[in-house]
């Protein structure tokens, strides 16, 4: 005889063993008990978190003769509904039984007394996939439900529904189980099953099956074939083509110490081992996440991939924001594997960028001292004269200063402007329709507009001299908007608002940045005696 599967054997027979799911298991538990369950209900949520599961429970447990503690699972109908031969549960698949027969079936059925419990109980699951005829005929039951019938509705699309039915149920929002459940869960019923299995190894599994007990279960069924009952860290990745928690931490360390050698070693093992990069992206942000977690609060039970020491080790080589910087570039190039050739060369560029701590260079231009000293006259605070060079990167202070003039209004207004040129075609223009197009406008004041850009050679492009010169007077000229523009990383941008709001609290915020905007020449239309002079030369022409 086949071996059962696990998420078979271990599907929750009482609400108890239900994992997750909190308010969900508390309202239906006590709407059994006070007696006020409705005539239909509609669970939602993604595959494999319990919504079937669910509807079989609160199917058992109306029918149950011991009503104080239903399900029982001892009474007759506890039993007959748990081997699934109870007369009076019927469950569907909506994605078999799409047509308009099917449903006028099962409600002709639905009209005939109970045979053995107190209610009929009918769960269509994938209810989203009937046809609209069958819709149709369903609704009409809902509206008009017959006695002691109550219809168990479970679907992972519930926008594909027609309203009407979702607004004749109660609906239940089922949520993805949290990674810490489903490890604990999987380690309780690795013990039941002697089934020797790390920690780790549980936290891999549940990391994997992202948020669905039922996935979980499948892959641990699989890592226990495999392994002849020991699931380790190291087995789950031949098989699912993961890194463990302290290769990723070891590659973390390299690109701390800039060992380039030993970073790129690794990273051209994953690509031999078939590993998933961008689920390892996501693995390094999460390891990312609980250093800065554990800098800033020293408190080990928040972290949710490092233990304490890991975490002390680790965060000994670097400070938060190198390790906030290096998730935040991360998350931002992790969109490059859907378009890259190679995803192992793409990572590879990315890793050795992390391992580049740049600063942006500011040059504070000082007046110059002057051999006789005059007495010193109390002046209003000027804004430092920055000149910015090669790279033309916004230090954060001028961010700050320019944010110091921007309003909320300014924004509004010219995004609004902006807008009207992203499908707009100006063909000796596409420079700067391409520098528009490829930026956002992060605030905005009266003569300026910050412009945050994907890179900062996009931002530099803009922040060059003529560059910016010309784009100020196509903005002017073309969109009306009379703002200077000053362009800057998502990082850039994200650090001067946070030096804003600490600057702010404690009052101590600079100037406003006094932008200076580029003037034209004016170019004046010679006098008509002066175009005949040209014309025939001054010593040919005599004026009367």
């Amino acid at each position: 005889m086949a071996k059962a599967a696990l998420y078979q054997k271990y599907r929750s027979s009482t609400f108890d063993e239900m994992v997750g799911q909190e308010y969900v298991v508390r309202s239906i538990r006590n709407a059994v008990k006070e007696n006020k369950v409705g005539h239909a209900y509609l669970f939602n949520g993604p595959r494999g978190t319990g919504k079937t599961s669910m509807a079989r429970l609160l199917a058992k447990a109306v029918n149950c003769e011991n009503h104080d503690i239903a399900p029982c699972g001892k009474c007759a109908n506890c039993i007959a509904a748990a081997e699934g031969t109870h007369p009076d549960i019927v469950e569907i698949n909506a994605a078999n039984e799409t047509h308009v027969e099917d449903i006028r079936d099962l409600i002709d059925r639905a009209r005939l007394a109970p045979m053995m419990g107190e209610h009929k109980i009918y769960i269509i699951d994938e209810v989203h996939q009937l046809s609209s005829a069958a819709s149709s005929a369903l609704l009409k039951t809902l509206e008009e439900p017959p006695e002691n019938v109550i219809f168990i509705l479970a679907t992972t699309d519930p926008q594909k529904l027609l309203p009407t039915i979702i607004s004749r149920c109660q609906r239940f929002d089922f949520t993805k189980v949290r990674t810490d459940q489903i490890r604990d869960h999987l380690l309780e019923i690795a013990a039941k099953e002697k089934i020797e299995m790390e920690k780790n190894a549980a936290e891999m599994i549940a990391v994997l099956a992202d948020g669905g007990m039922r996935d979980a279960l499948s892959i641990m069924d699989q890592c226990a074939a495999y392994t002849s009952d020991h699931i380790t860290e190291e087995a789950i990745d031949r098989i699912y083509g993961l890194a463990t928690t302290e290769e990723k931490i070891g590659l973390i360390k390299d690109i701390l110490n800039k060992d380039i050698a030993s970073l790129l070693k690794r990273i051209r093992t994953y690509e031999e081992k078939g590993i998933d990069l961008s689920r390892f992206t996501d693995s390094l942000i999460e390891i990312l996440k609980d250093c800065v977690i554990f800098l800033s609060t020293h408190t080990g039970s928040l972290l949710k991939v490092l233990n304490t020491e890991q975490a002390g080790d680790l965060t000994a080589m670097a400070d938060t924001g190198r390790f906030m910087r290096m998730c935040e570039t991360l998350v931002d190039t992790k969109d490059r594997y859907k378009t890259a050739i190679s995803a192992s060369e793409c990572f590879e560029v990315i890793a050795l960028s992390l391992t580049i701590e740049t600063q942006p260079t500011v040059v504070v231009q000082e007046a110059p001292k002057t051999k006789t000293e005059q007495p010193e006259v109390k002046k209003e605070p000027e804004q430092p004269k920055v000149e910015i060079r090669e790279q033309n990167a916004l230090p954060t202070e001028t961010i700050v200063a320019l944010l110091v003039t921007c309003t909320k209004q300014e924004k509004q207004d010219t995004e609004t402007a902006f807008a009207k040129i992203k499908n707009s075609f100006y063909l000796e223009n596409r420079k700067y329709i391409s520098m528009i197009n490829s930026s956002a406008v992060a605030a905005a004041g009266k003569d300026c507009v910050l412009l945050v850009c994907t890179s900062q050679a996009a931002a530099n492009m803009i922040n060059e001299p003529k560059n910016n010169e010309e784009m100020y007077f196509f903005i002017k000229d073309t969109l009306k908007v009379d703002k200077v523009p000053f362009a800057m990383t998502k990082k850039s941008y994200a650090d001067a608002v946070n030096a804003f709001r600490t600057l702010h609290g404690t009052g101590n915020l600079p100037p406003g940045y006094q932008v200076t905007k580029p003037h034209r020449e004016e170019i004046k239309e010679p006098t008509t005696e002066e175009k005949v002079l040209a014309l025939f030369g001054a010593a040919n022409v005599e004026v009367i």
